[in-house]
């Protein structure tokens, strides 16, 4: 449920490629379209969705569309770059809903492909948990609401490694244990150069060339410890015990954790990466008053327990974590601690010149 991209290698830290993912674009096309006005329920008609794969279950499909006799057609997209490109060649025409990752919801705004309608004026907009109400990328929820949070943290075997070689941060993780044997690392290019930054006592969106030089440094001392390289099949590896550990995203992280008691979630001491993937209107949405009924029969966490059930995660709504099954409530991973959650910073987009460092130093390492 994530993304990455590749450019060429250079020598330098910093290079005049075309942007990449999270990078931003000088492309704007067209004036705003805006759907600000009073809230109408719509009674029917029909809502395409473009979506990410586990964001829609049957279960839920089912459910609204017998509540709002509105049919609903759903199609999934794999990274918030395929959204984009998708939204790009067709000016936004095509799907009504869509539901792009923070950092790419401020993209879409910049390029004016999502339709303005103002998240306060739906009913259920009061369900949002505070922590929600004013993102970076959208200060005044004009363009999406919140759907989905997850994280990026290590996940270890807790029967399998001594509690004295368990890792509590990236600095840890990058330095591997020999009780830990090969381990696992995600093949997504921000996860990956946050993890380094953050572990040499830098962060996200670095400005500081040496930050970038000292993470290289890191990743390649490191790159002798590593098993795999890759974003799929990582709960099946951490589960069966092939890694004892790895960088995971949450969904991955319940997964094995649900398989595999003895497996563990960290959020790292020096930051533990955090998304919100959200709800938006496309530009050229046809059925608006059907988009705006969606978006707030979203918004009541009675509607959306299955949704968060499915992509094992927390909610993004007051009451709807006391809504999930006490088995799952359990899990860290899909309700953390307020003390785990001091560590989780929301992931931000960097500038094209910075996110060239990222692929530049993301293409060294995995070359």
């Amino acid at each position: 449920m994530r993304r990455g991209c590749a450019c060429a290698l250079a020598g330098a830290m910093v290079c005049g490629l075309a942007a990449c993912s999270g990078g931003v674009s000088d492309v704007a096309s067209g004036p705003v379209v805006s759907a600000v006005g009073p809230y109408r329920a719509a009674t029917g008609g029909e809502l395409h969705v473009y979506t990410w794969a586990g964001y829609m279950p049957d279960s839920v499909i089912k459910a609204f569309e017998k509540d709002t006799g509105i049919s609903l057609t759903v199609d999934t997209f794999d990274s918030n770059e395929a959204l984009e490109a998708k939204l790009q060649s067709t000016g936004g025409e095509g799907y009504d809903i869509v539901m792009p990752s923070d950092y790419m919801v401020e993209q879409l705004i910049h390029e004016k492909l999502l339709m303005k309608f103002d998240v306060s004026t739906l009913p259920n907009a009061k369900n949002i948990k505070s922590e929600f109400r004013d993102p970076y990328y959208d200060a005044k929820m004009e363009y999406s609401a919140p759907y989905i949070v997850s994280y990026t943290g290590i996940v270890y075997d807790a029967k399998a490694i001594p509690a004295a070689d368990a890792p509590t941060s990236w600095n840890d993780f990058f330095h591997p244990k020999t009780s830990w044997g090969k381990t696992q690392l995600l093949g997504d290019q921000i996860e990956v150069v946050n993890a380094a930054l953050r572990a040499v006592g830098s962060d996200q969106c670095a400005t500081d060339p040496q930050d970038y030089q000292d993470a290289a440094n890191l990743l390649e001392q490191y790159k002798s410890k590593l098993g795999v390289m890759s974003s799929e099949g990582v709960a099946d590896r951490l589960a069966s015990g092939e890694q004892k550990v790895g960088m995971a995203w949450s969904y991955d992280a319940y997964q094995a954790m649900a398989s595999n008691p003895d497996l563990k979630f960290v959020f790292p001491s020096d930051g533990a990466n955090k998304f919100v993937d959200n709800v938006a209107i496309s530009r050229g949405a046809k059925n608006v008053d059907q988009a705006k009924t969606f978006i707030n029969w979203m918004l009541d966490p009675s509607n959306k327990t299955a949704v968060e059930q499915n992509a094992g995660a927390g909610s993004v709504l007051k009451g709807g974590d006391e809504l999930l099954p006490a088995a799952m409530r359990k899990f860290n991973v899909v309700v953390p601690s307020a003390e785990e959650e001091k560590h989780a910073i929301l992931e931000k987009r960097c500038s094209n010149k910075l996110n060239d460092n990222y692929t530049m130093m993301f293409e060294d390492f995995r070359n």
